[in-house]
C-alpha cells in the first residue's frame, strides 16, 4: 500500500513551507508526514542558524516545549498500567505537600479570600489540566504568587544554587489554586507536577524512568532534557518575530538545548527532539501503543488518553485557547470533536499537542496518519502556522 497522497498536491506543502521562509515568518522549518506506515513527506527548509548560514536539516534538534506533555503522559501511564496509581487517587498520597490545598477566591469587592479546596487534587486533575494550578504569570492572584516564587528560583540559579524538580514542585504546592480542582480547565504547571510524581512512584529520576520506559524501547536517541556537546551543532536557533524582522532569542529560563543535564526536568516543556523521533513517537500512538514490536502502552490505555475528558462547562472562554476551537481535551492532548468549529479539513478524533515555539504534531486514526511540523519561532503563532500546514497536508490526500 502506498501513502495515498498525490505527489502533485504534496507540492503545495513544499510551497507553503518555502513561503514561510521566504517571507521571514520563520528562519527554518521541518515537516514529516507518515501515512499507511509510509514516509510520504520528510523535508526541511530554510536555516537552522541564519547568521552562520547553517541550513535546517532533517536531523536538526528542536525545543518542543509543551509537546513534552504528551511524552510525560505516556510515561506516567506506563506506571498506571502497573497498578501503581489510579486516576482518581489524590496526589497528596505521594506528595504530602499538596494535602491542604487552598483556593484564592475574589469576592465582589475585589478582596482575595483563601478557602480550603472542596476536593483533593487527583492524577486525573493533573492529566486533564483541571487541577487549578496555573503557570507563573500576571493574569490571576495565583499566577502572580507563583511568579514571585519563580523569581526566587531564578535568583538562586544565577547564584549557582539550582532548584531540583522536587524543590520546584514543593514550591508549587504553596501556590493557592485558581479554582476548586475539577471545576474548570486551565493550562498550567500540572504536568510538571506529574513529572515529579513519576519520580516518586518509580523511585528513579524523571528522565531516567522516561528513558527506560519510552525513549530507549522506541530508540528515540535524540529526545531528552539536554543536548550533549557532540550534538550541539545540530541545535536549531530560536528567532523572535519582531517588527524589525527575525531576531535571535536565547533568554529562556529553561532550555533543553543546553549541554548539561538540568536540575529541573520539566514534564510540561523540557524536551528537545527531532522530526524522526516525534514521527516515531506519534507512530507508536497511532499504532495503539506499539511500534516495530515494542509495546509501550496497551490499546485500551491509548484510547483512554485520546478521548475527551473535559466538559464544555469546564472550558469557559477565560480558561481556553482560541487555537483549540473544535477540540476537547484528553489526558494531556487535544482531541478533535468538530472539524467545522475548528475550521480544519481534518478528521474527528485527530489528536496530539503543540509547543510554545510553534511545534505541532497530529495523530489521525481515521486517515492512518501522523503529521509533524517543527519550527523555532517566538511567538509560535500556534493559531496560524500549524493550521495552515494541516490544511496543505489534508489537501494532498488522494485516496
Amino acid at each position: 500500500m502506498g501513502s495515498g497522497f498525490s505527489e502533485r498536491r504534496l507540492a503545495q506543502v513544499d510551497g507553503y513551507l518555502q513561503r514561510l521562509v521566504d517571507t521571514s515568518a520563520v528562519a527554518g522549518v521541518g515537516a514529516r508526514i507518515i501515512r499507511h506506515g509510509v514516509d510520504a513527506y520528510y523535508k526541511s527548509f530554510g536555516w537552522q542558524n541564519i547568521e552562520h548560514r547553517i541550513p535546517m536539516h532533517n536531523d536538526s534538534l528542536y525545543r518542543i516545549f509543551s509537546m513534552t506533555k504528551t511524552f510525560t503522559i505516556v510515561t506516567a501511564m506506563t506506571l498506571y498500567e502497573k497498578g501503581l496509581f489510579k486516576l482518581h487517587d489524590p496526589i497528596a498520597e505521594f506528595l504530602p505537600a499538596f494535602a491542604h490545598a487552598v483556593v484564592a477566591q475574589t469576592d465582589e469587592r475585589g478582596i482575595i479570600q483563601f478557602v480550603p479546596a472542596k476536593r483533593p487534587i487527583t492524577f486525573e486533575h493533573l492529566c486533564t489540566m483541571t487541577s487549578g494550578i496555573p503557570y507563573p504569570g500576571t493574569d490571576s492572584y495565583s499566577a502572580r504568587f507563583f511568579a514571585e516564587g519563580s523569581r526566587r528560583i531564578k535568583e538562586d540559579a544565577f547564584q549557582g544554587k539550582a532548584w531540583t524538580t522536587a524543590d520546584i514542585v514543593d514550591e508549587c504546592a504553596k501556590v493557592p489554586l485558581c479554582f476548586h480542582p475539577g471545576d474548570y480547565w486551565l493550562y498550567g504547571f500540572s504536568h510538571d507536577v506529574l513529572g515529579r510524581l513519576i519520580e516518586v512512584i518509580s523511585g528513579m529520576p524523571f528522565s531516567s524512568y522516561m528513558t527506560e520506559a519510552v525513549l530507549k524501547p522506541l530508540q528515540l536517541h535524540d529526545t531528552g532534557f539536554f543536548v550533549p556537546q557532540e550534538k550541539q551543532k545540530r541545535v536549531a536557533t530560536v528567532y523572535e518575530a519582531t517588527d524589525r524582522g527575525l531576531i535571535e532569542k536565547d533568554d529562556f529560563d529553561t532550555d533543553a538545548a543546553r549541554p548539561v543535564p538540568p536540575s529541573f526536568e520539566s514534564g510540561g516543556g523540557g524536551l528537545i527532539s527531532t522530526l524522526a523521533d516525534v514521527g516515531t513517537f506519534g507512530s507508536m500512538l497511532l499504532n495503539e501503543g506499539t511500534y516495530q514490536g515494542e509495546r509501550i502502552l496497551s490499546r485500551k490505555t491509548v484510547e483512554l488518553i485520546r478521548r475527551n475528558h473535559v466538559l464544555p462547562s469546564q472550558r469557559p472562554a477565560q480558561f481556553s485557547f482560541s487555537s483549540q476551537g473544535g477540540y476537547g481535551y484528553g489526558l494531556g492532548v487535544r482531541t478533535m470533536l468538530d472539524t467545522s468549529m475548528a475550521g480544519l479539513n481534518g478528521s474527528d478524533g485527530e489528536w496530539a499537542w503543540d509547543g510554545m515555539l510553534g511545534t505541532w504534531y497530529c495523530i489521525d486514526p481515521t486517515e492512518d496518519m501522523v503529521a509533524v511540523f517543527l519550527v523555532q519561532r517566538y511567538p509560535g503563532a500556534n493559531e496560524d502556522l500549524p493550521k495552515r500546514f494541516a490544511q496543505t497536508v489534508y489537501g494532498a490526500i488522494d485516496d
